[in-house]
């Protein structure tokens, strides 16, 4: 039961007048409050004593939370369960350690930790990957200088300042179409103009 801190005064006034007898004590506090319907027991007295023994204050000691997320034992324990199997649900760690999902949600989030969900496609098998799968590439190629210039490069010591034609009078493009099914190459074929969907097709 919370006592009001003029409840709280009068009952260390009773403290000191017993001289610190917390029995006595809660005897006076009965006799100078006669109207009261329910008086304190004498253990309240005796806490009473102690935290004003402790802290010189007869409020109440309001108490510091700790939050679940800060705690460092428990973070190694959510995010050791998540480490031991990748797959493991919020759920199943919640029961594992005996914590709240919030708290176990919480936690691998902030430890950079991500649900990703994996993608689903149809089970091939090694006579598949020869028979069906088919591995195509197409580049371009133009001289209006608009080429991709990161395929272009020139590994040396020291920069040998190379040039290199791009811009033409007459311009002209062409697409270069290749696969490769199994052990057999497609292609290529030259596409000419831009790479359309019916182009393509």
């Amino acid at each position: 039961m919370n006592y009001s801190k003029e409840e709280l005064v009068n009952m260390v006034y009773a403290i000191g007048e017993a001289h610190g007898n917390c029995l006595l004590a809660s005897r006076i506090y009965q006799a100078n409050n006669p109207d009261l319907q329910r008086y304190p027991l004498t253990k309240c007295f005796v806490k009473l004593k102690e935290r004003f023994e402790r802290t010189a204050n007869a409020n109440y000691e309001k108490t510091a939370r700790t939050h679940a997320c800060s705690n460092q034992d428990r973070q190694i324990d959510i995010v050791g369960c998540a480490i031991q199997n990748l797959s493991i649900s919020i759920r199943e760690i919640s029961d594992e350690i005996s914590i709240s999902k919030s708290v176990v949600h919480r936690t691998l989030k902030k430890n950079n930790f991500h649900p990703y969900h994996p993608e689903h496609h149809q089970f091939l098998t090694k006579q598949d990957c020869q028979k069906r799968v088919l591995f195509t590439d197409e580049s371009s190629s133009a001289t209006t200088g608009r080429e991709n210039r990161h395929n272009y490069h020139h590994y040396a010591d020291q920069n040998p300042r190379l040039m290199r034609e791009d811009d033409h009078q007459h311009r002209f493009k062409v697409n270069v179409w290749a696969g490769i099914c199994g052990e057999y190459v497609i292609g290529p074929h030259f596409l000419e103009g831009n790479l359309t969907g019916n182009g393509y097709l």
